[in-house]
């Protein structure tokens, strides 16, 4: 596999990470902390040399990787239809955000004032930290088009903690768009180069074990 494939995938399985992890906090309240914290430093990997390193490692994606392989494989469930939704709705954002130079500015600036706030608090999972990366996706990506409707429990959904968690994860999943996009991926690679898509994953999961 080329790099570029390889930083394609590795761009994909951050994405349904996190939507993986959007949808275990509609449904459960509840989320993988070490997932959690790994999509939240990603956002400040900036200057990462690597795809990968934007990540830590691959071992920090396993979740992702697992979650790519069951959307390509044939047998399918309601839910993954429906993260599958959403990931065709984020790449949509996407696209729609790179066509706002104004906006993605705004997101950079506000994004890179972050690790400021995160010496402060000493923790990027830190309510604080976490409702400054929620505010950043409600003042921008949120005023795009198609939003993204989480389904889950009201209980968990209603919570303002749960509410700000989801947004940074969404924002977290723009970014994995967009290394996507920067990578050369494009939505019809999901129609024609699936099996390649799926072999390239299944390979990068084995070396996340």
């Amino acid at each position: 596999m080329s790099n570029q494939q390889q930083d394609r995938v590795i761009a994909l399985a951050a994405m349904l990470q996190s939507l993986t992890l959007v949808q275990q906090i509609a449904e459960t309240g509840q989320l993988d902390q070490a997932d959690f914290e790994t999509l939240l430093n990603s956002l400040l990997a900036t200057d990462a040399p690597t795809a990968e390193a934007i990540y830590g490692d691959l071992s920090q994606l396993k979740t992702g990787f697992k979650q790519l392989n069951r959307l390509l494989s044939k047998s399918k469930d309601k839910q993954d239809v429906a993260l599958l939704r959403h990931a065709v709705n984020l790449l949509h954002l996407e696209k729609k955000l790179a066509k706002c130079p104004t906006m993605f500015d705004l997101i950079s600036r506000e994004i890179d004032q972050t690790p400021q706030q995160v010496d402060y608090f000493g923790d990027i999972n830190n309510p604080q930290v976490i409702a400054r990366l929620a505010d950043i996706y409600h003042r921008t990506i949120s005023e795009l088009t198609p939003r993204i409707h989480v389904h889950g429990d009201p209980g968990f959904l209603q919570a303002p903690d749960n509410v700000n968690r989801i947004r940074a994860l969404l924002l977290a999943g723009i970014r994995a768009a967009i290394l996507w996009r920067q990578k050369g991926g494009r939505r019809w690679q999901f129609v024609f180069q699936s099996n390649k898509i799926l072999q390239i994953s299944n390979s990068l999961y084995e070396s996340s074990l």
